[in-house]
């Protein structure tokens, strides 16, 4: 069942949500926690591809508990969009159900509408939950890519404005592959799971971190996100499988999550990697 209601993205109930992260999870917030209440999927997407083909996202969500009364709520966030104030579904969730399934999650279940729709899924629910996303390429002929698999990660695990104390918590990408004869292209994603508009700087880094071939600034609008179409290409004469890229927010009070998208131009197949936050050095 879903809900034609419009729900505010600072209501009450996310105010109350946050204020228990924060309380709750301060310590643990650097951590890859698995069973959260509030959390991202930082890619989703139902578009046009190369030569015909349409990528989409499938998700999954799974409770801890299957519970009376537990509801959840999705919000679609688009890309380059301020997201502030955006329509929230809501999951009707069954007792006795656990795992639920959507097939093209952003265009049969989020009702977007026709075109190119690129973005991050924002959830929300009253009781624990495990989150994934595949995304994935159907060509023509109706075959399916493998595509790749997405985890919902908690919003207590974005990296925080890079101010001094804060300065080690970046957002790091590693493990990313790029070919100079064109075979691989690597796409950055920058996620602003915050209430403010932010600026955010991009470097890219040999293997040691410390050569620096180049640095890209981007603006994102808040609860919004930005996808960069291999905007590194050139780095290290195109092929730079030992690359690793930092991304960070200047912005006050900010924050920041991070992916590469690493596409296979042969087959149009892709892995997705995710960008780590570097623990400070007292944790």
């Amino acid at each position: 069942m879903v809900s034609n209601a419009r729900v505010h993205r600072l209501s009450i109930v996310t105010i109350i949500i946050l204020a228990t992260l924060l309380v709750v999870g301060q310590a643990s917030a650097q951590l890859n926690q698995t069973r959260h209440n509030n959390g991202w999927i930082l890619a989703a997407v139902h578009a046009p591809g190369y030569n015909g083909s349409i990528w989409r996202t499938d998700l999954w969500i799974v409770l801890a508990r299957s519970a009376e009364n537990t509801s959840m709520t999705l919000y679609f966030n688009r890309s380059g969009r301020d997201n502030s104030d955006v329509y929230g579904i809501s999951v009707d969730l069954v007792e006795g159900q656990e795992v639920y399934y959507f097939e093209d999650v952003v265009d049969e279940f989020l009702h977007v509408g026709g075109g190119s729709w690129l973005g991050a899924i924002h959830y929300m629910c009253n009781e624990n939950v495990q989150v994934w996303a595949r995304v994935y390429s159907i060509s023509p002929d109706g075959r399916a890519s493998y595509g790749q698999m997405i985890e919902g990660i908690p919003t207590a695990d974005a990296s925080p404005d890079s101010t001094p104390w804060h300065a080690d918590e970046q957002q790091w990408l590693y493990a990313m592959k790029h070919t100079a004869d064109g075979r691989y292209r690597v796409n950055i994603g920058v996620v602003n799971p915050s209430n403010v508009a932010a600026t955010y700087s991009l470097v890219i880094y040999d293997r040691t971190g410390n050569n620096s071939d180049g640095e890209i600034t981007v603006e994102v609008p808040p609860f919004s996100m930005v996808q960069l179409s291999d905007p590194f290409a050139g780095a290290y004469g195109g092929n730079w499988e030992d690359a690793i890229i930092r991304i960070r927010t200047t912005t006050e009070d900010a924050q920041t999550f991070a992916y590469a998208s690493v596409v296979d131009n042969a087959t149009n197949d892709a892995f997705f990697v995710r960008g780590v936050k570097r623990m400070r050095p007292d944790q």
